[in-house]
């Protein structure tokens, strides 16, 4: 009866243990390091290392597509993107679009208000393997909305934590065409004002 128990008694202990164990090598695998969401002035994506007094007053996240067009060598050749906004760290209901302007050949955003800023690329960044580029771009034009003017005043746009939206590797067939699935944040900045805070509006 003794060693019966004994026996019962050391199954347990290695049971917990054995629990304890694959706990302790699961736990690290769910504290993966944070992606970095701000940038700092001096960083080239950075909209105040070139104006001092700009604040940010608006992240968007943002979900859609880039899509590329096969040209006559074979390759994929970027054509514009596609995507709804939506409010930071909600992917419910949409409050903007993000499209390219052909006229101009320039990203354009679009509040939920109407109003749009068409901006330039100012400066580039890796996004890491299989994503875009991170980007700095400088307001070229702004409109205000029928409904408001939330976009009028932003005079740069940042694209940080990029995710997917590369084209395939390798040979395509001319004339074909691809969207591939992408997400990121859009920071909207703007010219601080004398005596403004730096809290959102």
């Amino acid at each position: 009866m003794k060693t019966t128990r004994l026996t019962q008694l050391i199954a347990g202990c290695a049971a917990i243990l054995a629990l304890s164990g694959v706990v302790g090598t699961a736990a690290p695998a769910l504290a993966a390091p944070p992606i970095a969401s701000q940038t700092e002035p001096g960083d080239p994506l950075d909209p105040r290392t070139y104006d001092p007094e700009s604040r940010a007053f608006l992240t968007l996240h943002a979900t859609g597509v880039q899509r590329y067009a096969c040209q006559a060598n074979g390759s994929w050749l970027f054509s514009d993107p596609i995507a709804d906004l939506y409010a930071q760290n909600s992917t419910q209901n949409s409050i903007g679009s993000h499209y390219l302007n052909f006229a101009t050949g320039r990203p354009v955003w679009e509040f939920k208000d109407g109003s749009t800023v068409e901006a330039a690329r100012r400066a580039t960044a890796s996004g890491g393997t299989g994503n875009i580029a991170a980007l700095l771009l400088q307001a070229v034009v702004t409109t205000a909305g029928d409904d408001g003017d939330r976009l009028v005043k932003a005079t740069w746009v940042q694209r940080l934590n990029p995710s997917g939206g590369v084209a395939p590797d390798g040979a395509c067939t001319p004339g074909a065409t691809i969207a591939v699935p992408y997400s990121t944040d859009y920071v909207f900045w703007a010219l601080k004002a004398a005596g403004e805070d730096e809290s959102d509006d």
